[in-house]
């Protein structure tokens, strides 16, 4: 037999000098005020584009909204086979101090049935106040007469303004209501 013990392997003295050194991992502090400071200059810069964008998709739902009840009370008139009216009340024809919106309109049966007014609720199969259109204003309203055949008296319908921008709701003499733009600055609605 051989008593011989097998050769051993040889280890380095020192087991932390075979490694390779680490390096640092993460961000120093003054890094991350940095990167946190250049965060919010360009937060500050996108606010107002951001406002602006958010007044203008308001501005055009209202002004969508307002031709799509349009585009409902012409189906609804030759459905029922009678006229059909939108009553408008623009901004500046609300009282000054009044309890009531500062705008609205309203889908009526009969000619004249104010949004606005309390007793005309018999006359009123729909209302929207401005409440729902926040930052929007009504500053111009005129009438919609909608026929049952589906004729009406071409006119601009509204014009709601956000902002500095402003768009039109125009009704064809086919009753046919389309948004536009009258200063052509938006991408998204035709130029009047």
């Amino acid at each position: 037999m051989n008593t011989t013990a097998p050769p051993r392997l040889a280890r380095p003295r020192d087991s932390h000098a075979a490694r390779p050194p680490r390096t640092a991992r993460g961000l120093t502090f003054l890094e991350l005020v940095i990167v946190l400071a250049v965060l919010a200059i360009l937060g500050a810069l996108a606010v107002p584009s951001m406002a602006a964008r958010l007044r203008g998709e308001r501005l055009q739902t209202a002004a969508e909204m307002f031709a799509a009840d349009i585009a409902d009370a012409r189906h609804e008139a030759a459905r029922r086979g009678q006229a059909l009216h939108i009553e408008g009340r623009a901004e500046a024809s609300a009282p000054a101090r009044s309890a009531e919106p500062a705008w609205c309109w309203s889908v009526a049966t009969t000619a004249g049935c104010s949004c606005a007014d309390a007793a005309a609720e018999t006359c009123r199969l729909k209302i929207v106040p401005a409440t729902e259109h926040p930052g929007v204003s009504l500053v111009q309203a005129q009438g919609v007469h909608l026929q049952p055949d589906g004729q009406a008296t071409p006119s601009v319908a509204a014009v709601f303004a956000a902002g500095d921008r402003r768009l039109q709701v125009q009704v064809s003499r086919f009753g046919r209501a389309r948004v536009c733009d009258p200063a052509g600055t938006s991408k998204r609605v035709p130029r009047c």
